[in-house]
């Protein structure tokens, strides 16, 4: 057990030390280049195809979904903003234990909000369609960061190119 405590902090210490990169805005990140919006609607766009929502599908799906992503998108800020603080701060053992303790708060949180949102969903599409929409979900974000790491069309910057 004395072991595995200071394995466990730091792993999580070394996950933390690349959090800054990671979250700091850079010149691809679309909200600092004013391009949330349009990655937003690509979204949103790519999910209803994927989807086939019919239009009444979408008049109910789409309300629950922004909901849903304002919800979980204040979580995901507070596990960052947590995990900021104990990098930039210093963070003592006593204040690492507490805010480990935070973290799985937060990450059950977010489940917890996981599953409410996946009951409301499935009270206006399918489960089928619900099932497409968490493939489609993180298939649109796997096309994102192909993109964005491979540039216009994925190619130039070292992005995929056909031979």
């Amino acid at each position: 057990m004395k072991r595995i405590i200071p394995t466990f902090l730091t792993a999580f210490l070394l996950f933390l030390s690349v959090l800054p990169a990671i979250a700091q805005p850079g010149p691809d990140d679309p909200e600092e280049r004013g391009g949330g919006e349009r990655v937003q609607a690509a979204k949103v766009a790519y999910i209803t195809s994927k989807l086939a929502l019919t239009t009444a599908q979408a008049q109910q799906f789409w309300p629950l979904y922004n909901e849903f992503e304002a919800a979980r998108k204040k979580i995901r800020k507070q596990i960052r903003q947590l995990q900021l603080d104990n990098i930039l701060f210093d963070a003592n053992e006593e204040r690492l234990k507490t805010d480990i303790k935070k973290l799985f708060a937060l990450r059950q949180e977010e489940l917890d909000l996981e599953k409410l949102y996946s009951e409301k969903f499935l009270k206006v599409i399918s489960a089928k369609q619900l099932a497409e929409y968490y493939r489609s979900e993180k298939e649109f974000t796997r096309l994102l960061i192909k993109r964005l790491k491979g540039g216009r069309g994925g190619r130039g910057r070292g992005g995929d190119k056909d031979e």
